[in-house]
């Protein structure tokens, strides 16, 4: 934020930056910023669930062993 515009950058994976602006009255800003944050939000939450599904993958794994002759 500087004088009477919101500032909003993007990186990109490539690390390409991405700028925005727009007066402080508009709501626009604050559309995006809820975007990327459900968004994270999302990732997070299938990140987790990978995470366990491999741990759960790899410990029915471990009880086949178990139990082989």
């Amino acid at each position: 934020r500087t004088g009477k515009y919101i500032y909003f950058t993007i990186v990109t994976k490539d690390r390409k930056e991405i700028d925005f602006r727009c007066p402080d009255q508009s709501c626009w800003n604050a559309s995006i910023t809820m975007a990327l944050i459900d968004f994270q939000n999302k990732r997070a939450i299938q990140d987790f669930k990978s995470r366990q599904e491999m741990e759960q993958a790899a410990g029915t794994q471990e009880r086949r062993l178990a139990r082989a002759p």
